[in-house]
Order: structure tokens, then sequence, then C-alpha cells
């Protein structure tokens, strides 16, 4: 195969790649807030808070959703699709203002040194990488929550800053 042709293999795939991973981003998110219902009945989800990204560093797109409780905020990551449990990060609603509380895609490009810096620990099995995202969980009164893959323990984990 030619350097020509194999330019439009590469630059089909990316395009195929990319396409997948916006249509995903724009995909209607009631889905996503009905899942979360079914495996935690007892918090309001939030469909506006839907984000879209690969969390566990698996090449795919999943799906993350913030809700409440008067007692907590949580936040949900389907890594195996909306038919399988989501991971469910529980965060106590006194140290955090519920109604204020936001997500937003969080990118992984600090080093665990910088990290260690900002947060004054390690976060354990944290990884640089340019192609995951985490999800910062904020409310505007304390300090924010940064939720990551641990690869160590394969599961997800926060440091705070």
């Amino acid at each position: 195969m030619g350097r020509s042709a194999a330019w439009l293999v590469v630059t089909a795939m990316i395009s195929a790649a990319l396409s997948g991973v916006a249509s995903a981003q724009n995909t209607d998110t009631g889905p996503v807030q009905t899942a979360a219902a079914q495996f935690s009945s007892d918090v309001t989800w939030r469909e506006s808070t839907v984000l879209a990204a690969d969390f566990s560093c698996a090449g795919k797109v999943q799906f993350a959703i913030l809700g409440g409780s008067p007692k907590e905020i949580v936040v949900a990551i389907f890594t195996e699709g909306l038919g399988e449990r989501p991971a469910l990060l529980r965060f106590e609603a006194n140290a955090h203002d519920i109604r204020a509380a936001k997500i937003r895609l969080d990118d992984y490009s600090l080093s665990a040194e910088e990290i260690t810096g900002l947060s004054g620990t390690a976060p354990t099995g944290y990884r640089p990488s340019s192609n995951c995202h985490g999800v910062r969980l904020s409310d505007q009164g304390i300090d924010a929550a940064h939720i990551y893959w641990d690869h160590d323990h394969r599961r997800f984990d926060s440091w705070t800053q």
C-alpha cells in the first residue's frame, strides 16, 4: 500500500473514531438518568449534568451523572454500559452545598507530583493521560473533589484541592 492509500486509511479510521465520540456526546441523556435511577432510586439524578468521556481509560465512551439526596451528593459513572451497575461515589451533603453542586470533565494532565503539591498527598494509582478524563465535583463552597480512575485498585477514587 502506498503512502497516499495508507494516509486515507488512517484518516478514515480517525474520522470514524471521532464521529463515534461526537455522536455519543450528543446522545439523548435521558437514558443515563433512567439507568442511574434504576440502580440508586434514593437519589434525585440531574439529567442536565450528564458527561460523556473515557473515565476508566478503557478506550471507550462512558457516562457520568450527578445526583443528590438530603444526606449526600452522588456521582454515578457507567463504565460497562447503562445496563450494568455504575460506580457510585458518595460525598456527605453537609460538606458540600447540594444546590450548587456541579460536575465537569477533568483532564489527567497533572503529574502525581503536581497533585501532591496541590493536595498534600499523591493519589494512589493515578496515571497522567491525554486520552482519559476525570470528573471534577465542585459546589463553589469547599475544595473541589477530583474523581479519577485508580489503576492500581481498578476503581474510582478522588483527591481534593
